[in-house]
């Protein structure tokens, strides 16, 4: 099962962001996640607690703890707090069939190769870089509208 906590971590990140200058309520944030106002003030908490987000207890001001160019994807993924991997192999096999002895083995040593790759690419990606791309694609879509006006 997927799971979209990183989504959700980056799209507070961005949102608050982009409104720098602005009240942010959580019931403003939840919108925009399509949420209620309790979950996304327990991300905001995940966010404050690993140091990306500075909040102040009755106001409705949260900032980002660091410039979007210092804060990583990885670094929100960390915020997740991540008690398994990626993917997840499967150890309830039969051990009495040879395939079913070796596939977990085999599987878990490609599986760390990938967690690695994803955390290494994860380390390029910048909050800065999805702002930027964000801005470009809300751009594009006023565009769309007003040429079909």
């Amino acid at each position: 099962m997927a799971n979209n906590r990183v989504s959700d971590l980056l799209h507070i990140l961005v949102y608050i962001k982009m409104h720098d200058h602005d009240k942010l309520t959580s019931d403003l944030i939840a919108s925009s996640l399509n949420t209620n106002p309790s979950l996304a003030r327990r991300m905001m908490s995940q966010l404050r607690k690993a140091g990306l987000l500075e909040t102040t207890q009755g106001a409705a001001a949260p900032k980002l703890a660091k410039d979007p160019q210092e804060i990583t994807v990885l670094d929100v993924y960390l915020a997740t707090c991540p008690e398994a991997p990626l993917l997840k192999v499967d150890h309830n096999t039969s051990k009495k069939c040879a395939v079913g002895n070796a596939v977990p083995v085999v599987l878990n040593k490609y599986y760390l190769d990938i967690q690695s790759a994803a955390e290494a690419k994860m380390r390029k990606i910048t909050l800065q870089d999805i702002i930027n791309d964000v801005e470009m694609s809300i751009q594009h879509h006023r565009q769309v509208l007003a040429s079909a006006e």
